[in-house]
């Protein structure tokens, strides 16, 4: 017998529950419902208990989740991304894989400004005592600006990197400039680089300043009598410094930082090295890199700005270096929805079309 006296069954018809009284015979039992006991064939009653799991789930299901709502915001992350780190350089490694070893091909620069302010800076790279590259600039608050690439051979012609980096907007509690200067050692980055593969991260951070220096910070200029244009013997001049009011006049008319006139977008940007820089055939193909690759770097900043739809971006043919450096910059932006390099009949092969979101 399925059933015994004592249990719980659920009659199907009206789904109510009662108790087993008697057993009548092998087809039928005797149940009690509410104080009233009647005869019930055994396929008119169940066992209450499925009835009872499917009728409330003890188990009450998710809501639907939106893709991408499984994956938990670190709102720290967010809530520190705008606070006064000050300004840094980003060194990126590029690898060269040979199928047996990877070594370092070359090395990526950024400048980064993780300040409020915006600034005008000037730039140069010295290498072996000799001037390889110098740009005049700007650059946002909580933006970066690519700067250049070096060789990794080029850490052997002791490399030095000179910054000069002036307010936009003057304020009268902060110094008018602040000049840095960072000389690359060549073992030290070696065994930054080495740690920096082994710890499997991407960059190296060094910083310049952590905030614009005030200005009661500023170097006063020297009293007249005391001026020279040698340091004292025995005395070496410092490489990091903050640059006088007293000499800003001369600084700048030597760096040549006024204000440019406001760049207007363009939908199509020729990057020909002719067309941005009349003094180019004693630059060398680094310098020439740099150049194209901050002028690009611009318009593509402004046409995100102006929520453009199209550009197109004129690199030439060449050995494709500047076509593979763009289309590098393209993958990394959001805001690009895609880029198509090829043949056109004003362009031919040299052209990149890019196609915003």
């Amino acid at each position: 017998m399925k059933y015994e006296i004592g249990d719980k069954v659920l009659l199907l018809s009206s789904k109510e529950e009662g108790t087993v009284v008697e057993i009548v015979n092998d087809n039928m039992v005797m149940i009690e419902v509410k104080g009233t006991s009647f005869p019930v064939y055994l396929d008119q009653i169940d066992f209450p208990y499925f009835h009872r799991f499917t009728k409330e789930k003890l188990v009450k299901p998710q809501p639907r989740l939106i893709p991408g709502d499984e994956i938990k915001v670190n709102r720290s992350k967010y809530e520190d991304l705008k606070t006064d780190k000050g300004m840094f350089v980003s060194v990126l490694p590029v690898y060269h894989h040979d199928g047996f070893d990877e070594t370092i091909k070359l090395m990526k620069f950024h400048l980064f400004n993780d300040t409020p302010h915006a600034m005008r800076f000037y730039f140069q790279v010295w290498l072996a005592n000799k001037l390889e590259l110098e740009i005049k600039n700007e650059i946002h608050p909580y933006n970066h600006f690519y700067l250049t690439d070096l060789h990794f051979e080029s850490l052997n012609d002791n490399p030095r990197f000179e910054f000069t980096f002036v307010l936009k907007d003057q304020q009268p509690n902060l110094a008018s400039s602040v000049k840095k200067t960072w000389k690359i050692k060549a073992k030290q980055m070696f065994s930054q680089l080495e740690e920096l593969r082994t710890k499997a991260e991407a960059t190296l951070t060094i910083p310049l300043f952590e905030k614009f220096p005030d200005k009661s910070e500023e170097t006063p200029p020297p009293a007249p009598a005391a001026t020279s244009s040698a340091a004292a013997p025995g005395k070496k001049q410092g490489a990091n410094k903050i640059v006088g009011t007293g000499t800003m006049a001369s600084l700048l008319s030597k760096i040549q930082l006024q204000p440019e006139a406001a760049l207007e977008p363009k939908h199509e940007v020729d990057l020909h090295i002719e067309k941005l820089e009349k003094n180019w055939k004693g630059l060398s193909n680094i310098a020439i890199l740099a150049i194209q690759l901050n002028e690009f770097q611009r318009y593509l900043d402004l046409a995100i700005t102006h929520k453009q739809h199209h550009m197109v971006v004129i690199h030439g043919v060449g050995k494709g270096k500047l076509k593979d450096e763009i289309h590098a910059i393209l993958r990394q932006t959001p805001e690009v929805a895609n880029f198509v390099n090829q043949y056109h009949a004003r362009y031919g092969y040299g052209a990149t079309e890019i196609n915003f979101r």
